[in-house]
């Protein structure tokens, strides 16, 4: 066994780094934020192809690359940070016929990229909070136990095998990493509050998960980037395992309140949802990536005020507004 190792990285200036699902919800904008001061590489399949020319256009070297695929030299060869953020999700993932091509874009490709860039300073993964076991009432500590999301068992267990793979590579090769399961990211571009937002706007009814109070910390772009950016000073070897979420507790409830109050709409409950929520524990998550610094109600309010022809095309398709499709969290 190698001696433990922690990133070397002392300021995220200067540095070679790789972001996979560069179009996404959480990719967009930290290659975006990142290219400002450092040589970027945005790899995704580009499906959309204005989704590529605006990355382009904030200083983002593309690569067309699916994540599915075991031949990586189209990627560049000296990386200093990689964020593998891109990942079969939602709906998608669950569709038997999808199965195994989801097991190989979350979970093997971690094996492929952290085998390639072995020597970098600091290997980011995006698990999720979807992995962990229902725990009930009370918040969800990064030590608490795995489990299969229901409605989302192949997507979570899939995280859970791609955690495995950083974990036992880390600790092979001594990369520095950090694992970040993430929770209810949001912004005018998508997520779960964002579709939620929409149900609302569309007059359609909004499933709760029975029996419970249906908590979250939603967390906005504006810090998700912020924080995921922290996420680089973090890395080691074993890696940081970190829930990677808002400070603030609320429930669908509250935050769909603040939507209806803006909107002058009435929004309409059931008890139909197959979801059960995943409430982080953030006392980790403070002491190591910090606090947030829009709230629930601003963030709210610009995903209202931006309207939804803002929203990512792929992120729409794979959320249906119906509510037995609740989008994840």
């Amino acid at each position: 066994m190698n001696a433990a190792a922690t990133t070397t990285i002392e300021n995220t200036k200067g540095l070679n780094i790789l972001v996979t699902g560069a179009s996404g919800l959480m990719g967009y904008p930290i290659a975006v934020e990142l290219a400002q001061h450092n040589k970027v590489y945005g790899a995704a399949r580009f499906t959309v192809p204005a989704d590529e020319k605006r990355l382009r256009e904030n200083g983002v070297e593309t690569i067309q690359f699916d994540g599915g695929d075991a031949d990586l030299s189209k990627l560049p060869k000296n990386i200093d940070v990689v964020y593998h953020l891109g990942a079969m999700v939602g709906l998608v993932a669950e569709k038997p016929e999808n199965r195994q091509a989801a097991y190989n874009t979350n979970a093997y490709s971690a094996a492929r990229l952290m085998s390639r860039y072995r020597d970098c300073k600091a290997f980011i993964f995006a698990a999720s909070g979807s992995a962990y076991a229902y725990q009930g009432e009370r918040p969800l500590k990064e030590d608490d136990l795995f489990g299969f999301h229901t409605g989302l068992e192949t997507y979570a267990t899939t995280k859970i095998g791609g955690e495995f793979i950083v974990q036992a590579l880390s600790r092979e090769w001594n990369t520095p990493a950090t694992i970040l399961r993430i929770f209810s990211l949001y912004s005018p571009r998508g997520g779960a509050v964002t579709s939620r937002i929409d149900l609302l706007s569309a007059g359609r009814s909004i499933g709760l998960y029975p029996g419970v109070p249906n908590r979250y910390c939603p967390i906005y772009e504006t810090d998700y980037v912020r924080k995921a950016i922290r996420a680089i000073g973090i890395a080691k070897s074993p890696p940081e395992v970190v829930n990677f979420c808002g400070n603030k507790t609320v429930t669908i409830e509250e935050y769909v309140g603040i939507a209806a109050r803006i909107m002058g709409k009435e929004p309409r409950f059931d008890l139909s949802g197959k979801l059960y929520p995943i409430w982080p524990d953030v006392t980790r998550t403070i002491a190591l990536l910090g606090e947030d610094t829009v709230s629930i109600e601003e963030g709210v309010r610009r995903v209202v005020e931006a309207g939804p022809t803002v929203r990512l095309a792929s992120w729409a398709s794979n959320m249906p507004l119906s509510t037995e499709s609740q989008p994840a969290d």
